[in-house]
């Protein structure tokens, strides 16, 4: 009896190590994986919001304006393949990370404090020059937000993930086209 407790306690140190890599790698999954966005998709079973921005990616960034404490979040951009981890509330520059014409943005919890069963991160898409806000886009409503408060259950591990997908446009200036 006494070894299965042990047994037990290594077995669920073990997935807890295992889910604790697969969430840092997910970044890569999404880098690496050109089927990742459908993938995504089809199992959260959601559509990805749409922004149309048609003054170019001058000062775009995203504003990451909630996230729970000792979380860590990212924003994983395709089309570029960049990423960005973010640990604390602040301003993500996007205009090396966005192109002219769709871009696709995935944001996800990629560290939880401990809790698993709580988290929250909110990003609002805005342009800011000389570090003032300019523009907020989406009528100041977040375009990047998961809320997990442990009330639903768990039917897989993508609950726990706080994948979210956005589609963003980008319109340049007329002023912009080269000829």
């Amino acid at each position: 009896m006494k070894y299965t407790q042990y047994l037990l306690v290594i077995l669920t140190i073990l997935s807890i190590n295992n889910l604790c890599f697969a969430q840092g790698n997910i970044v890569d999954y999404f880098l690496k994986d050109p089927k990742a966005w459908d993938d995504t998709k089809t199992i959260i079973h959601k559509s990805p919001k749409k922004i149309v921005i048609v003054d170019g990616i001058e000062g775009l960034g995203f504003n990451l304006a909630e996230l729970s404490e000792g979380d860590e979040v990212a924003l994983v951009f395709l089309e570029t393949k960049k990423a960005e981890r973010l640990k604390r509330e602040g301003f993500c520059k996007a205009e090396d990370k966005l192109l002219p014409g769709k871009n696709r943005v995935v944001s996800v919890n990629t560290r939880n404090s401990g809790n698993r069963m709580q988290f929250h991160y909110k990003f609002i898409l805005q342009r800011n020059i000389n570090n003032v806000p300019i523009t907020i886009y989406n009528n100041g409503n977040a375009v990047l937000e998961s809320t997990y408060d442990g009330s639903k259950p768990v039917k897989d591990v993508s609950n726990l993930s706080g994948i979210e997908l956005c589609e963003i446009e980008v319109r340049l200036n007329i002023g912009e086209l080269e000829f």
